[in-house]
């Protein structure tokens, strides 16, 4: 409010003759004089340093000749750092004109502040000059809770930021009162007497106090509010992050002791180190436990907290007493399903960040086998009840679907994996969750061919397999891979293939766990494109899913230990002759000359060649429990304003290299949610986008046309969609025609 008093004052006594003197002998109100620029009104400044009674006269009258002169239609402020009664030629702008007195700026202040906050002034004049400063900007609330002490001239909370950020400069750009007084805040806040010190210097001794505190988890309530706003600040954050950097942690050895909100990683990965190292005291990991969910559950500082400790928590508090009450295999399932397979998930990332640290891994490992091993142990105790409803799964459902049906058939999809990609899209569409089980042996060429042949037909090749759905279903069913859908693919039936999770995991092995993400991204992507091209159902299956097998020493695997003439892979093993090992699960496939397959009661594989990192072909919950999710577009009460690409027939032959593409809205909008709709338009060639319109919003009765070029492309498709949505709401194949304009002579 400072400011805005005093240009108020100077306005009103412009409004009469257009020229005023400020008197300020002090030279105290340079930083109101300062605003007036900004106005618009220019200032002609005396000069402090002419001492001699005859400068002062001559600089005078040339002020008073450039303001009559170069601004004699212009208002005027002169600005004079002497008292009036040394005045000489702008004595009488005094009376004749207007003036300012500033020589007691305190006095002038005080009298605002009780004319608008009916408040006594306490502070002593150098003080309140200072407040004054302080005031710029701030509005009335701000001055009354001052004059009460209910609030500090200097915010700290507020003016750390900007400096810890750049201090040197933050401190040039403050006024020498306003400076010294916040650098007396700083002092306080550190407990230190005052004392001159470079800028750097005290904000990095304010930033190691902020790091001590959190490490002892002792931090000055005004501390912890700037290292919330701190870490949560988008312009403020590198800062911190190099803050971080240079602090020194190599004497701390209790992480436990620290904030629960600490920005350290190198805390976080020794806290795992010693719960890892007492996995079995039980104990120390549940009082360890309660400090990590103390420290996961805060919501504050999060992107401090790593990601892992979240699986962390996952796995160590997993209870499988429920697993008791499973009585038959179905109820088995839903254990698994709704319960275990987050552990899983959780498994696989720990794998992700800590495979490669043994003393980490290794007990966090053991600790989820016992889990396992007891999910496995009711699993098997119901596997007569194992039946697969993979056989014909793909030919029944395409007897039966309607046109707009697409399925991503995955190779290698876990359940854990699908039900992810779920959640994060139950928010766009309806998702139905239901379970498959898949055949034995649980391999790709196995269980392929179960899904798109059915009959225990065994069909090696992928387009062969392809070939015998669309000949026993008689629907015409376009085969792609699943990274090349695009816009322009407009098949009433379609089957995606997606390999990369199986390919990868078998090539990669433990190193393909870093890309499962990006996979999981892929999912997520495809199955939102496909919703918005306008596929009503579209269905997410696999063939099987996979275990990870972690470290693994040769000890671990199983002898096969089989009678006769066998072939033995990692997860089964197929037999001509019948077995009669007890603890074997028989399961009898024809496969050539094999009448047998076999499987282990256990997750792990048995002693073949090549690697065991990642595989399948088991009995287990995760290879035979697979998705069967359905997702399908919710239906909105309104689709929003009709548009339509209005010159389709125009767009068949286009002669030259240009052409445009013409939209016509409906006239009139239905309702609230069809006044107005944002649309692009995307054009593809070859299946690839080349070129995209800007975002045009188009209402009712609306005409628009979008110019384009080919760019040597003969075809290309057209596709215009709502920009919010990403909904396809029409398109059109765009042809150029080597015929020329012949001007009416054929």
């Amino acid at each position: 409010m400072t400011d805005n008093w005093f240009i108020q004052d100077v306005e009103r006594l412009l409004a009469h003759r257009q020229r005023i003197v400020i008197v300020d002998p002090a030279g105290k109100c340079g930083f109101l004089v300062s605003m007036l620029n900004d106005k618009g009104i220019t200032v002609l400044e005396t000069d402090g340093d002419l001492t001699e009674h005859y400068q002062q006269v001559k600089e005078e009258l040339f002020l008073r000749y450039e303001a009559e002169t170069e601004h004699a239609d212009k208002p005027v402020v002169f600005h004079v750092t002497r008292p009036q009664d040394k005045l000489s030629f702008l004595f009488d702008y005094c009376f004749t004109h207007g003036c300012l007195d500033l020589t007691n700026p305190g006095e002038w202040l005080k009298k605002k502040l009780f004319t608008h906050t009916g408040l006594q002034v306490s502070f002593d004049n150098p003080m309140l000059l200072t407040a004054a400063k302080l005031g710029v900007g701030k509005d009335l609330a701000w001055w009354k809770k001052v004059l009460q002490n209910l609030e500090d001239l200097v915010n700290l909370e507020d003016e750390l930021l900007p400096f810890l950020d750049k201090p040197e400069s933050y401190l040039r750009e403050l006024d020498s009162d306003v400076r010294r007084l916040f650098e007396e805040k700083i002092f306080e806040l550190l407990g230190q007497p005052f004392m001159a010190k470079p800028a750097k210097t005290l904000a990095e001794e304010v930033a190691k106090r902020l790091f001590d505190g959190l490490i002892n988890n002792e931090v000055h309530p005004t501390l912890i509010h700037l290292y919330y706003r701190w870490a949560d600040s988008e312009t403020f954050r590198p800062s911190l992050e190099r803050y971080i950097q240079q602090y020194d942690l190599s004497n701390v050895s209790n992480p436990w002791k620290a904030h629960p909100d600490h920005c350290f990683k190198e805390l976080d990965n020794i806290a795992l180190r010693q719960l890892t190292e007492n996995l079995r005291d039980e104990s120390y990991v549940a009082e360890k436990l309660a400090k990590i969910k103390t420290r996961v559950q805060s919501g504050k500082a999060k992107s401090f907290v790593p990601s892992w400790w979240q699986n962390i928590l996952t796995l160590m508090e997993f209870d499988s007493k429920p697993l008791s009450t499973c009585n038959n295999l179905d109820a088995v399932i839903d254990f698994y399903t709704k319960h275990f397979a987050p552990v899983d998930r959780a498994i696989r990332y720990l794998y992700m960040n800590f495979l490669h640290d043994e003393n980490i891994i290794r007990p966090l490992q053991e600790h989820y086998e016992n889990l396992n091993h007891e999910l496995l142990g009711s699993w098997f105790d119901h596997s007569t009840e194992y039946k697969s409803d993979q056989q014909g799964y793909l030919v029944n459902l395409f007897k039966t679907a309607k046109p707009k049906t697409a399925v991503i058939v995955g190779d290698g999809i876990s359940y854990e994996i699908a039900n992810y990609v779920a959640s994060e899209l139950k928010s766009q569409c309806v998702v139905d969750t239901q379970v498959m089980l898949a055949d034995m042996p649980s391999e790709t060429e196995h269980n392929m061919s179960a899904m798109y042949v059915g009959n225990n037909e065994v069909l090696a090749k992928k387009k062969d397999r392809e070939k015998r759905l669309s000949e026993i279903t008689g629907k015409k069913i376009e085969y792609l891979d699943l990274e090349k859908l695009n816009r322009t693919v407009d098949s009433d039936y379609l089957v995606l293939s997606y390999k990369d999770i199986d390919d990868v995991g078998e090539k990669l092995q433990h190193n393909a766990i870093k890309f499962f993400a990006e996979m999981e991204k892929v999912l997520k992507e495809k199955i939102a494109l496909l919703l918005n091209m306008g596929y009503s159902e579209i269905y997410l299956i696999t063939d099987h899913g996979f275990v990870l097998t972690g470290l693994l020493d040769e000890s671990d695997k199983i002898e096969a230990n089989a009678v006769g003439k066998n072939a033995v892979v990692e997860r089964y093993f197929r037999t001509v002759e019948k077995q009669s090992n007890p603890s074997l699960f028989e399961f009898q496939r024809n496969y050539g000359e094999y009448k047998y397959v076999y499987a282990a009661r256990s997750h792990r594989p048995f002693k073949s060649r090549g690697v065991y990192g990642f595989s399948h072909g088991g009995f287990t919950p995760q290879e035979i429990i697979i998705p069967k999710f359905t997702f399908s577009k919710v239906q909105s009460p309104s689709s929003g304003l009709k548009v339509e690409i209005s010159n389709k027939n125009d767009l068949g032959e286009i002669t030259g290299e240009q052409f445009a593409i013409k939209l016509k809205a409906d006239d009139v909008a239905s309702d609230l949610f069809s006044v107005e709709r944002k649309v692009q338009i995307l054009l593809y060639a070859g299946g690839a986008n080349y070129q995209s319109s800007s975002i045009l919003t188009i209402k009712p009765d609306d005409i628009k046309s979008f110019d384009f070029s080919f760019e040597k492309h003969k075809e290309i498709e057209a596709v215009l969609i709502d920009a919010d949505t990403k909904e396809q709401i029409d398109k059109v194949i765009v042809k150029q025609t080597d015929l020329r304009d012949l001007g009416g002579l054929l």
